[in-house]
Protein backbone atom coordinates (compact mmCIF):
# COMPACT_ATOMS: atom_id res chain seq x y z
CA UNK A 1 0.00 0.00 0.00
CA UNK A 2 1.32 3.45 -0.92
CA UNK A 3 0.06 6.39 1.07
CA UNK A 4 -0.69 9.69 -0.54
CA UNK A 5 1.75 12.37 0.58
CA UNK A 6 0.56 15.17 2.78
CA UNK A 7 2.51 17.96 4.42
CA UNK A 8 0.56 18.56 7.59
CA UNK A 9 -2.44 16.31 7.41
CA UNK A 10 -5.68 16.83 9.22
CA UNK A 11 -7.76 14.42 11.18
CA UNK A 12 -11.32 14.25 12.33
CA UNK A 13 -11.99 15.21 15.91
CA UNK A 14 -12.91 11.64 16.77
CA UNK A 15 -9.65 10.03 15.65
CA UNK A 16 -7.45 11.04 18.55
CA UNK A 17 -10.37 10.92 20.97
CA UNK A 18 -10.89 7.25 20.21
CA UNK A 19 -7.24 6.62 20.96
CA UNK A 20 -7.37 8.60 24.19
CA UNK A 21 -10.51 6.86 25.42
CA UNK A 22 -9.16 3.38 24.74
CA UNK A 23 -8.70 1.40 27.91
CA UNK A 24 -8.40 -2.29 27.08
CA UNK A 25 -8.11 -4.55 30.15
CA UNK A 26 -4.58 -5.79 30.84
CA UNK A 27 -3.13 -8.34 33.20
CA UNK A 28 -0.94 -6.07 35.30
CA UNK A 29 -1.71 -2.75 36.98
CA UNK A 30 0.66 -0.03 38.11
CA UNK A 31 0.94 1.31 41.57
CA UNK A 32 0.10 4.98 41.03
CA UNK A 33 2.52 5.47 43.53
CA UNK A 34 0.24 5.71 45.67
CA UNK A 35 -0.62 9.29 45.39
CA UNK A 36 2.43 10.07 47.47
CA UNK A 37 4.76 10.72 44.57
CA UNK A 38 4.95 14.30 43.45
CA UNK A 39 5.27 13.31 39.80
CA UNK A 40 4.85 10.04 37.95
CA UNK A 41 7.38 8.96 35.37
CA UNK A 42 6.52 10.33 31.95
CA UNK A 43 9.52 11.22 29.81
CA UNK A 44 7.35 13.24 27.46
CA UNK A 45 5.99 15.60 30.12
CA UNK A 46 8.69 16.23 32.68
CA UNK A 47 11.32 18.95 32.41
CA UNK A 48 14.95 18.15 32.88
CA UNK A 49 16.24 19.19 36.24
CA UNK A 50 19.15 16.75 36.43
CA UNK A 51 19.25 14.86 39.68
CA UNK A 52 17.19 16.31 42.45
CA UNK A 53 15.89 15.08 45.76
CA UNK A 54 12.30 15.34 46.88
CA UNK A 55 11.01 14.90 50.40
CA UNK A 56 8.06 12.52 50.48
CA UNK A 57 6.69 11.99 53.99
CA UNK A 58 10.20 12.08 55.37
CA UNK A 59 11.61 9.77 52.70
CA UNK A 60 13.98 11.00 50.01
CA UNK A 61 13.44 9.96 46.43
CA UNK A 62 15.97 10.60 43.70
CA UNK A 63 14.60 11.05 40.22
CA UNK A 64 16.04 11.67 36.80
CA UNK A 65 13.83 13.50 34.36
CA UNK A 66 14.17 14.45 30.74
CA UNK A 67 14.41 17.72 28.93
CA UNK A 68 11.01 18.01 27.31
CA UNK A 69 7.90 20.14 27.11
CA UNK A 70 6.71 21.91 30.21
CA UNK A 71 3.11 22.53 31.18
CA UNK A 72 3.46 26.01 29.68
CA UNK A 73 4.15 24.70 26.16
CA UNK A 74 1.68 26.06 23.62
CA UNK A 75 -0.53 23.10 22.63
CA UNK A 76 -0.60 24.47 19.08
CA UNK A 77 3.18 24.78 18.75
CA UNK A 78 4.69 22.75 15.92
CA UNK A 79 7.18 20.16 17.23
CA UNK A 80 10.80 20.29 16.10
CA UNK A 81 11.65 17.81 13.36
CA UNK A 82 14.22 15.05 13.90
CA UNK A 83 14.68 15.70 17.61
CA UNK A 84 14.21 12.67 19.86
CA UNK A 85 13.13 13.64 23.36
CA UNK A 86 14.53 10.34 24.67
CA UNK A 87 18.11 11.05 23.60
CA UNK A 88 20.41 11.04 26.61
CA UNK A 89 17.76 9.66 28.97
CA UNK A 90 19.01 6.87 31.22
CA UNK A 91 17.09 4.51 33.45
CA UNK A 92 17.38 4.87 37.20
CA UNK A 93 15.38 2.83 39.69
CA UNK A 94 14.19 4.72 42.75
CA UNK A 95 13.39 3.09 46.09
CA UNK A 96 9.72 2.74 46.86
CA UNK A 97 8.25 4.48 49.94
CA UNK A 98 7.24 2.22 52.79
CA UNK A 99 3.46 2.08 53.20
CA UNK A 100 1.22 0.41 55.71
CA UNK A 101 -1.01 -2.45 54.58
CA UNK A 102 -4.14 -0.28 54.36
CA UNK A 103 -2.37 2.06 51.91
CA UNK A 104 -1.55 -0.66 49.39
CA UNK A 105 -3.96 -0.56 46.40
CA UNK A 106 -2.78 -3.96 45.08
CA UNK A 107 -2.50 -7.39 46.58
CA UNK A 108 1.03 -7.98 45.36
CA UNK A 109 2.78 -4.65 45.58
CA UNK A 110 6.21 -6.18 45.03
CA UNK A 111 5.14 -7.49 41.62
CA UNK A 112 3.45 -4.19 40.75
CA UNK A 113 6.64 -2.24 41.49
CA UNK A 114 8.80 -4.70 39.54
CA UNK A 115 6.50 -4.66 36.50
CA UNK A 116 6.54 -0.89 36.51
CA UNK A 117 10.33 -0.79 36.64
CA UNK A 118 10.54 -3.21 33.71
CA UNK A 119 7.99 -1.18 31.74
CA UNK A 120 9.89 2.04 32.44
CA UNK A 121 13.20 0.50 31.35
CA UNK A 122 11.61 -0.82 28.14
CA UNK A 123 10.24 2.65 27.35
CA UNK A 124 13.63 4.28 27.78
CA UNK A 125 15.63 1.59 25.98
CA UNK A 126 13.25 1.62 22.98
CA UNK A 127 12.75 5.41 23.10
CA UNK A 128 9.01 4.94 23.40
CA UNK A 129 8.48 2.41 20.62
CA UNK A 130 8.56 -1.04 22.22
CA UNK A 131 7.07 -2.26 25.50
CA UNK A 132 5.45 -5.45 26.71
CA UNK A 133 1.66 -4.82 26.62
CA UNK A 134 1.19 -7.25 29.52
CA UNK A 135 3.12 -4.85 31.75
CA UNK A 136 1.22 -1.76 30.73
CA UNK A 137 0.42 0.40 33.76
CA UNK A 138 -3.21 1.32 34.21
CA UNK A 139 -3.91 2.65 37.69
CA UNK A 140 -3.46 6.41 37.55
CA UNK A 141 -1.01 6.19 34.65
CA UNK A 142 -1.10 8.87 31.94
CA UNK A 143 2.10 8.17 30.06
CA UNK A 144 3.00 6.31 26.88
CA UNK A 145 0.99 3.11 26.45
CA UNK A 146 0.68 0.41 23.77
CA UNK A 147 -2.62 0.25 21.91
CA UNK A 148 -4.23 -2.73 20.22
CA UNK A 149 -4.72 -2.79 16.45
CA UNK A 150 -6.78 -5.98 16.44
CA UNK A 151 -10.49 -6.71 16.31
CA UNK A 152 -12.65 -3.66 16.92
CA UNK A 153 -9.50 -1.56 17.26
CA UNK A 154 -8.37 -2.25 13.68
CA UNK A 155 -9.85 1.13 12.74
CA UNK A 156 -6.82 2.70 14.41
CA UNK A 157 -4.69 1.44 11.54
CA UNK A 158 -6.04 4.20 9.28
CA UNK A 159 -4.98 6.81 11.82
CA UNK A 160 -1.51 5.22 12.02
CA UNK A 161 -1.15 5.18 8.24
CA UNK A 162 -1.96 8.89 8.06
CA UNK A 163 0.62 9.71 10.73
CA UNK A 164 3.26 7.57 9.01
CA UNK A 165 2.52 9.27 5.69
CA UNK A 166 3.33 12.69 7.16
CA UNK A 167 6.59 11.40 8.63
CA UNK A 168 7.67 9.51 5.51
CA UNK A 169 7.09 12.49 3.27
CA UNK A 170 9.36 14.60 5.46
CA UNK A 171 11.93 11.81 5.67
CA UNK A 172 12.04 11.26 1.91
CA UNK A 173 12.44 14.99 1.32
CA UNK A 174 15.24 15.56 3.81
CA UNK A 175 16.96 12.36 4.89
CA UNK A 176 16.60 9.51 2.41
CA UNK A 177 19.83 9.20 0.44
CA UNK A 178 19.63 7.73 -3.04
CA UNK A 179 16.36 5.95 -2.38
CA UNK A 180 12.71 6.48 -1.63
CA UNK A 181 11.11 4.78 1.35
CA UNK A 182 7.65 3.33 0.69
CA UNK A 183 5.20 2.39 3.43
CA UNK A 184 4.05 -1.25 3.55
CA UNK A 185 2.16 -1.92 6.79
CA UNK A 186 1.76 -0.88 10.43
CA UNK A 187 3.28 -3.20 13.02
CA UNK A 188 2.33 -1.54 16.33
CA UNK A 189 1.56 1.79 17.98
CA UNK A 190 2.36 3.33 21.34
CA UNK A 191 0.40 6.43 22.21
CA UNK A 192 0.53 9.26 24.70
CA UNK A 193 -2.69 11.19 25.17
CA UNK A 194 -3.00 14.81 26.26
CA UNK A 195 -3.23 18.29 24.69
CA UNK A 196 -0.19 17.40 22.52
CA UNK A 197 -0.83 13.69 21.84
CA UNK A 198 2.06 11.77 20.32
CA UNK A 199 2.06 8.51 18.36
CA UNK A 200 5.03 6.13 18.30
CA UNK A 201 4.45 3.91 15.29
CA UNK A 202 6.54 0.95 14.16
CA UNK A 203 5.95 -0.02 10.54
CA UNK A 204 7.40 -2.03 7.70
CA UNK A 205 8.74 -0.15 4.69
CA UNK A 206 10.53 -0.85 1.45
CA UNK A 207 13.57 1.14 0.47
CA UNK A 208 13.18 1.62 -3.27
CA UNK A 209 14.37 0.86 -5.82
CA UNK A 210 14.24 -2.90 -5.28
CA UNK A 211 14.93 -2.80 -1.57
CA UNK A 212 14.08 -5.37 1.07
CA UNK A 213 11.47 -4.86 3.74
CA UNK A 214 12.90 -2.85 6.63
CA UNK A 215 11.37 -2.02 10.01
CA UNK A 216 10.98 1.73 10.50
CA UNK A 217 9.84 4.01 13.29
CA UNK A 218 7.74 7.16 13.00
CA UNK A 219 6.82 9.63 15.71
CA UNK A 220 4.16 12.25 15.04
CA UNK A 221 1.87 14.61 16.88
CA UNK A 222 -1.63 15.92 16.23
CA UNK A 223 -2.40 19.45 17.39
CA UNK A 224 -5.82 20.62 18.54
CA UNK A 225 -6.62 22.07 15.12
CA UNK A 226 -6.49 18.55 13.67
CA UNK A 227 -3.16 18.95 11.86
CA UNK A 228 -0.62 16.15 11.94
CA UNK A 229 3.04 17.02 12.40
CA UNK A 230 6.09 14.78 11.84
CA UNK A 231 8.61 14.54 14.66
CA UNK A 232 10.97 11.84 13.44
CA UNK A 233 11.26 8.94 11.01
CA UNK A 234 14.09 6.40 10.89
CA UNK A 235 14.99 2.75 10.41
CA UNK A 236 14.39 0.87 13.64
CA UNK A 237 17.67 0.49 15.54
CA UNK A 238 19.11 -2.98 16.04
CA UNK A 239 18.14 -4.17 19.55
CA UNK A 240 20.96 -4.41 22.07
CA UNK A 241 22.01 -7.99 22.88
Amino acid sequence: MVLKPCATGTTTEGDSRELEEAREPMEVSLDSCLKKRKAEFDPEEEEEEGEEEEEIDGATEERIVELSESDDTDPMAVPEWDVDSFDGLEYYSSPEPELSSDEQPYENMENAHEHYRIFKRQLIDSKGFMVDPRLRPSYGYKGIRPLSLEGEWAKRITFCEEMVSVCLQKYNQEKAKGCSVEFVKVVRINYRAGPRPKSYITFMAREKPDGDLVEYQAKAMATLDGKKHPILCRPAPIPKP
